[in-house]
């Protein structure tokens, strides 16, 4: 939903706002606060609805269609401000992205005092996420920025008196297309938002400084030389909202935005004789309308673990070459018994799969476990003085035994997609262990103990037959509902937390 005011010329406001969520996925709903007469030379005439109004177009879409996201725009009056936030706190709202229209980034004030006061103080704490330009960010920080440590210094400022997350927007006279993303996870439940838990949303450039409990991240863009830049922060605030509707995280949907933003701006539409808009339909069929994949959603579920796995002193030996040599000995055994029971899972998934094709992918996939896989244990075992007779009499541990247990009742009990959500989750976390080891000491491959093992777990076949099970997973579970598609990922995390206790068992 957005809250903002009409723009006549389509390039700014609730038309701008409406363009960029349908264009990036989400249906989009409006209540106007004010019908300008403008266009790309400026504004001739506003008229304000009044409070009364407003708040029965807002009752009126939030009684009947709930909105995952709402983007407030500009709003000239206190009165209009505090009608909004009494319903937005009546109705629980989520995901509430506040684009402080006070100050445009020429230096003049849109708004009176009074109405800034009563954005900072009723709408502001009420945010997830506020994206003010330069001169914005220096008046709710009470300081003046010209420089990138300025930005820094606001925007933690910002975050620390409203409690919201912040955007500062770089600009011509400070720090260019840059922008800094400035949050506190401390707060996110309170604000309904989420974050990403890797140290990297997706974009090499970006860079986190950490103090205290806030967090920054940088956003680097590459400055478009265009006059048509009309409505950028309203397409900007529109398509963040947009992406937290659809459930990525507030760094994701960031990202997502800046992209699509870049989009639109290199795509040089030149209408009016000002400064013009952009061409928010400019990949009217690509990527920015998709939804979540269900792998990034199977991921999302699991973002406060799998980060935990590459920290862990097992794998981080395995990395450095300083694991004991008897801890992997018997993780190495431990794991061959896992083998076994996992190889079961794929057997039982043959069993009820519903097409040859699919039953072939398990029964392949026993294939590589049997004469890929638990050959390296073999060799291991070998180096290690492992016997057969040694691993005949070994229980499993208790948090193999419940591990196991685990996916074997999901096998026995459920269907091809929840048996595959299973299985995957060890799968995928092995490969982003070995490529993270790979990544951080490339040299690691060579180690005489454990390099084959990383080799094995970061190579293109263990991988692409990782992406087949995927593919697979995403087409079998195409026609599921929220409610399903949300069991999966309980499903998936369940076997990741199963998989943190087998690195634990490992290392004690």
């Amino acid at each position: 939903m957005t809250i903002a005011g009409s723009d006549s010329s389509g390039g700014a406001g609730i038309q701008a706002d409406i363009k960029t969520m349908t264009m990036n996925g989400v249906f989009a709903m409006s209540a106007i606060t004010a019908l300008t007469a403008q266009n790309t030379l400026g504004v001739t005439g506003i008229m304000e609805v009044t409070p009364e109004f407003l708040n029965k177009q807002i009752d009126a879409v939030f009684s009947d269609i709930y909105p995952d996201a709402v983007k407030i725009g500009m709003v000239s009056s206190a009165k209009l401000i505090e009608a909004i936030a009494e319903r937005l706190r009546f109705y629980h709202a989520k995901n509430i992205v506040v684009d402080p229209v006070m100050v445009a980034t020429s230096g003049a004030k849109l708004i009176n005092d009074d109405a800034i006061e009563t954005l900072a103080r009723e709408l502001l704490p009420l945010a997830s996420l506020a994206t003010p330009n330069i001169p914005e960010a220096e008046i709710l920080s009470g300081m003046k920025i010209n420089d990138e440590a300025g930005m820094i210094e606001a925007a933690k400022k910002i975050n620390a008196k409203f409690g919201c997350a912040v955007l500062v927007k770089g600009g011509h006279r400070v720090n260019d297309a840059n922008d800094l993303l400035c949050f506190n996870p401390d707060n996110s439940e309170a604000q309904h938002i989420n974050f990403t838990a890797s140290a990297d949303c997706g974009h090499n450039e970006n860079e986190k400084l950490t103090k205290n409990s806030a967090v920054c991240e940088w956003f680097k863009g590459k400055r478009i030389d265009t006059n048509n830049t009309h409505g950028t922060g309203c397409t900007l605030s529109s398509a963040i909202a947009a992406n937290l509707a659809k459930g990525f995280t507030l760094d994701e949907a960031v990202r997502r935005a800046k992209d699509y933003i870049s989009g639109a701006l290199g795509a040089m539409l030149d209408l009016g004789k000002g400064c013009g808009p952009m061409k928010h339909s400019f990949n009217l069929t690509g990527k920015f309308a998709e939804n979540m994949s269900l792998r990034e959603r199977l991921m999302r579920s699991v973002a406060d673990i799998w980060p935990e796995y590459n920290n862990h002193p097992f794998v981080k030996g395995m990395e450095t070459g300083t694991l004991e040599p008897e801890k992997f000995r018997f993780y190495i055994i431990q794991d061959y018994l896992y083998l076994n029971e996992y190889s079961k899972v794929f057997a039982l998934g043959a069993a009820k799969a519903k097409s040859l094709e699919t039953m072939k992918l398990f029964s392949s996939v026993i294939d590589a476990i049997a004469n890929v896989e638990m050959d390296i244990h073999k060799g291991y075992m070998g180096r290690l003085k492992v016997s057969q007779e040694e691993i005949d009499r070994t229980q499993r541990h208790p948090a193999n035994l419940a591990y196991t247990s685990y996916m074997l009742r999901v096998a026995y009990e459920e269907e091809e997609p929840e048996i595959l959500a299973a299985i995957l989750s060890c799968a995928l976390s092995y490969e982003d262990i070995a490529k993270k080891i790979v990544e951080n000491n490339p040299q690691s491959v060579n180690h005489e103990l454990y390099g084959k093992w990383i080799r094995n777990y970061s190579g293109e076949e263990y991988c692409g037959l990782n992406n087949v099970l995927v593919a697979y997973l995403e087409k079998s579970a195409e026609n599921y509902s929220d409610l399903q598609l949300e069991h999966l990922c309980e499903i998936f995390r369940a076997c990741s937390i199963h998989e943190m206790n087998f690195w634990d068992m490992a290392n004690a």
